[in-house]
């Protein structure tokens, strides 16, 4: 059977044309041609529709083929055959016009020869203005011999074309376009007709550029930033680093994308780094840690590092920013303060001294561990001025609520010794240091050192019973040099009362008795049995072992008692006594027995300074008087032999005596009780001969005002 030509040549005609199109729908799918991942939404839907209507000719084709097979001996079917063709062509020309795409038709010898309507009005030229070459002239010059050179060379080898240019719009605006192109050939294999597309890429060509200067001016900015920066792709790839972190390390990019391998890391810091990075590359989310980095001579130093995703509009991270900030000083700092706090807590422990704040404002209190410790409650539990009460001796809660008050009402630094009752009904002894100060917003706040100075009160108290002791000791050695005195002034009233009695007995003997004589005689025996036992008296106080006891007492009175105790001793040893006692002196807080005892160790060290002197008086000066600045004084001077210059330093020191038979003791207990009543003992050279110690008390602060006002 002989074959119809007219439909081999339509079924050949519409497979082409179907393959022509697939190479155009694969040119298409290049991702040069795509914009955001995707290729043009409106020109692959022009495409499927496009192979679509084909593919539907194509089965028309078939089916009229098939048909034409049955009747092809007729010559009304025939020329039905060829009109369905016709209609098929038809059909196609229909759909080139309608799909939203710009289309076009050039000879085997690449002249323009068809445009669809979407292209002639984008254009503002049909195919016939254009042809003979002069569609070149809608180029853009600066395109122009580029755009024909590669044409030309598509048209003479028969290959694809495809190429990048601006062409003129139909409005004078020359916009970017894509132009691609197919050739379609015949049975023989030569070129029919060429297809092609145009697809305006002006949008994506701009968006190409903003994306292009945006990544140019974050280039600029990450360089410009006065710190170190890299950027990383979504997987956490490094793909840039600034201008200073390169100076920095000394490591070119290439070399800073192997971090994790060539030692730009501290490797005690490595693992800790990539476990973090990882999760956080992981996660999409973002990451802050701390690393020491090699710098460029191979120091590390630490770093904040901190790492955040930027996403695109679609959610999707598009780079990771990279800030790294030397914190080397802060770590050190840190270092060196958690060190010292460290030293701080042991001396704090060690020392036993706590420290609080409190804040007026919100009535908070802070505590030092320390702290805890001393009032031996749990550490980090709320502190309130309740839960301090409850600590606080009952008799210093008095002394608790004025400090409390005075720092309420704006009071400065001040300074206070209390003490705690404990639990197990111990007491602890507390010395505060209070420093007043305001915190950043301008509130009163209060500043405290705390100390637990128990073992230092007790060390005190044991101190004080073991001067008390030497004094006492002392006071017996004074006793034997005393004797003397003692007796005389016992034995004179002694006599006067035996001298008396027998007066007594006599007169009341008398015929008729002297009952007037013999009172008077009575009372004369009474009176000297007082100065009898005043005498005992005296010595009882001045050698009774006793602690210190404060009292009011004048100073003179007790200077007095003294001189009628060693008044014999004096005359004995032919020593002139000049007293210089004031009447008028203010009234002091002491313990009149251990006063009187560094008085009479004062007299005693002179009279014996003066036992060798034997070419003048001994002349042995004591005098009261008054001090500037509230306070009173006792001298006592000699005219002995004075004291040697080296002794000066060491004359008060336990132990040391300039005499052959001293002890050494009577100067350091004579000191120790003047420094128990806040005094002060001195001793210096006269211009002459001998030697003068002094020494003074503050006055009680009571007898000081009336003092000012009776002076007044």
């Amino acid at each position: 059977m002989a074959t119809n030509p007219v439909r081999e040549s339509s079924a050949e005609d519409a497979s082409r044309l179907r393959d022509s199109l697939n190479s155009l729908l694969s040119l298409m799918a290049q991702p040069a041609l795509w914009t955001e991942g995707k290729p043009p939404h409106a020109v692959s839907a022009a495409m499927d529709v496009l192979l679509g209507r084909t593919n539907e000719l194509i089965a028309a084709n078939e089916r009229l083929t098939k048909e034409l097979a049955e009747h092809e001996r007729t010559e009304d079917e025939r020329k039905g055959a060829e009109e369905a063709l016709r209609e098929s062509e038809r059909q196609f020309r229909l759909l080139v016009e309608t799909i939203p795409a710009l289309v076009w038709r050039g000879t085997p010898e690449g002249e323009l020869e068809y445009l669809n309507q979407a292209a002639v009005e984008y254009l503002g030229h049909s195919a016939e203005s254009l042809s003979n070459g002069r569609w070149i002239e809608l180029v853009h010059p600066d395109h122009r011999d580029a755009t024909v050179r590669r044409w030309l060379q598509s048209a003479t080898t028969g290959a694809s074309y495809s190429d990048i240019y601006q062409l003129r719009r139909a409005d004078g605006q020359y916009r970017w376009i894509h132009s691609v192109g197919e050739p379609f050939r015949d049975l023989e294999g030569r070129i029919a007709h060429w297809y092609g597309l145009v697809i305006d890429i002006e949008d994506q060509k701009r968006a190409e550029e903003a994306l292009r200067e945006s990544e140019r001016e974050s280039r600029l900015i990450v360089n410009t930033i006065p710190g170190m920066v890299a950027t990383l792709t979504p997987a956490g790839e490094v793909d840039l680093v600034n201008h200073q972190l390169v100076m920095y390390c000394g490591q070119p990019l290439e070399a800073m994308k192997q971090w994790g391998t060539n030692g730009t890391v501290h490797a005690g810091d490595l693992p800790r780094v990539v476990q973090v990075f990882t999760n956080a590359i992981t996660a999409g989310e973002p990451y802050d840690l701390e690393a020491r980095i090699r710098r460029f001579d191979g120091v590390y130093r630490w770093f904040q590092i901190r790492g955040l995703p930027l996403r695109g509009s679609n959610g999707h991270i598009v780079r990771w920013y990279v800030l790294l900030t030397d914190i080397h000083e802060r770590k050190n700092a840190e270092e060196a303060l958690t060190r010292s706090e460290a030293f701080l807590m042991e001396g704090q422990h060690l020392a036993r001294v706590g420290n609080f704040a409190w804040r007026l404002a919100t009535n908070e209190i802070i505590w030092s561990d320390q702290l805890y410790r001393i009032y031996e409650l749990e550490i980090g539990m709320p502190v309130t001025l309740e839960l301090i009460r409850t600590r606080v001796h009952p008799e210093d809660l008095t002394l608790l609520e004025k400090m409390v008050e005075q720092a309420r009402n704006g009071g400065n630094d001040f300074e206070w010794q209390y003490r705690l009752l404990m639990p197990d009904h111990s007491i602890k002894y507390l010395h505060a240091v209070v420093h007043a100060t305001r915190d950043q917003h301008g509130q009163p706040e209060y500043i405290a050192a705390v100390q637990d100075v128990t073992a230092r009160r007790r060390s005190e108290q044991a101190l004080d019973r073991a001067r008390s002791e030497l004094a006492y000791v002392a006071r017996v050695m004074s006793l034997g040099a005393l004797t003397a005195s003692v007796a005389h002034e016992v034995s004179q009233p002694l006599s006067g009362i035996i001298t008396n009695a027998g007066t007594c007995l006599r007169m009341l003997d008398a015929d008729p008795p002297n009952v007037d004589g013999a009172r008077e005689t009575a009372r004369r025996t009474i009176r000297d049995g007082h100065r009898a036992a005043d005498v005992i008296t005296r010595l009882r106080a001045l050698f009774t072992r006793r602690e210190f006891t404060f009292e009011p007492l004048e100073l003179t009175d007790a200077v007095r008692e003294v001189i009628a105790l060693s008044a014999n001793d004096f005359q004995r040893n032919r020593i002139v006594l000049q007293p210089e006692l004031a009447d008028d002196l203010p009234i002091i807080t002491g313990d009149r027995v251990q006063l009187q005892q560094v008085i009479l160790n004062l007299l005693r060290n002179a009279a014996e300074a003066m036992d060798d002197v034997h070419d003048r008086p001994r002349q042995l000066l004591i005098k009261t008087e008054r001090e500037d600045g509230d306070r009173v004084r006792v001298t006592v001077r000699d005219v002995g032999v004075g004291l040697p210059p080296q002794s000066m330093d060491s004359l008060f020191d336990a132990f040391y005596t300039t005499k052959s038979g001293g002890m050494g003791i009577g100067l350091f207990v004579s000191r120790s009780i003047v420094e128990k009543h806040h005094g002060r003992l001195w001793a210096q050279s006269n211009d002459g001969p001998g030697a003068t110690f002094s020494f003074s008390i503050p006055c009680a602060p009571d007898s000081t005002d009336a003092a000012h006002a009776s002076s007044a």
